[in-house]
């Protein structure tokens, strides 16, 4: 016969081995430094998230958290390099190859004995930022002069980016709000949500719905949005001026804009021209709809 304490103890025992699934180490200071305004701060890893915010003053710091679990093997270093007025941070792995400006490079095998690393950076104001992780969260709010934020696997959200954004993922929801620059967007398996003050904009998605919405747009570059399996709708300005193709039936498209098609043109696909034309638009979908809508 079980005593109360006996059994408090036996229902207490499978919620302390979860606890013990994982061990965290104490989060470190792995750079810290001034970089002059204009120059990169890249910061590179394997697996892990990514947590980036503003911060005042001229001076960037990097913490790092490694986290493991019972199966995990190996230790996790880290590298700082320059390369002139630029800084890459690396989290280095034995799997990792090679880690520097131009990207991260590991062997294949089982990430499954291997520990993470989630890092959160504080960005002075006018630097540009690359925050790349191979598969985890990559997070940016109201930092960076430009950004390049990426992730292998997982969500990607850049919130308030000063100037031009490129965000992808290779299965997971991208989100840019705010930005003051161009954007592009990819995801592999996920929904794109962009908006930005100023243009222009492209986005594909293997799987998923994209929505943009600009509010200007700055230069006559061309632009392109495609998926796989979801719908597209897109608004531009109201001045806005376009060759556009859209590959799918008339029956799917829709646009606020007056559109001239020309004398000779097949349902299954749209040619035509929005005010004086110039930059072509490209829109196409595998199973979904079309939407061009007017903004301001």
């Amino acid at each position: 016969m079980f005593t109360r304490a006996a059994l408090l103890l036996l229902i207490a025992l499978p919620f302390a081995a979860l606890g013990a699934q994982t061990s965290t180490s104490g989060s470190s200071t792995v750079f810290r430094g001034e970089i002059q305004r204009g120059a990169w701060l890249r910061v590179r890893g394997l697996k892990g998230s990514i947590e980036v915010r503003e911060t005042t003053g001229n001076t960037a710091v990097v913490h790092a958290r490694r986290r493991f679990n019972p199966r995990a093997s190996g230790d996790i270093t880290f590298e700082t390099r320059r390369d002139g007025a630029n800084v890459t941070v690396c989290a280095i792995w034995e799997q990792t190859r090679r880690c520097d400006a131009n990207g991260y490079d590991s062997r294949g095998g089982s990430h499954d004995r291997m520990g993470l690393v989630d890092f959160v950076v504080e960005l002075p104001k006018g630097i540009k930022l690359v925050a790349a992780t191979g598969n985890g969260t990559v997070h940016v709010r109201n930092a960076g002069e430009e950004v390049n934020a990426s992730s292998g696997n997982g969500e990607v959200s850049v919130l308030g980016a000063a100037g031009r954004v490129s965000a992808s993922s290779g299965n997971g929801d991208i989100e840019v709000t705010g930005a003051n620059g161009a954007v592009r967007a990819s995801s592999g398996n996920g929904g794109i949500r962009v908006t930005t003050s100023r243009g222009p904009v492209s986005a594909s998605t293997g799987n998923g719905r994209i929505e943009a919405q600009m509010a200007s747009l700055d230069s006559d570059g061309d632009m392109e949005f495609g998926s796989g399996n979801g719908s597209i709708v897109v608004t531009f300005p109201s001045n806005l001026s376009a060759m556009v193709e859209a590959n799918i039936p008339a029956k799917n498209f829709t646009t606020d804009f007056p559109l001239e098609l020309p004398a000779r043109w097949n349902s299954n696909r749209i040619r035509g021209t929005i005010g004086q034309g110039g930059r072509r638009i490209r829109l196409s979908t595998g199973n979904g709809s079309v939407s061009i809508r007017k903004g301001r």
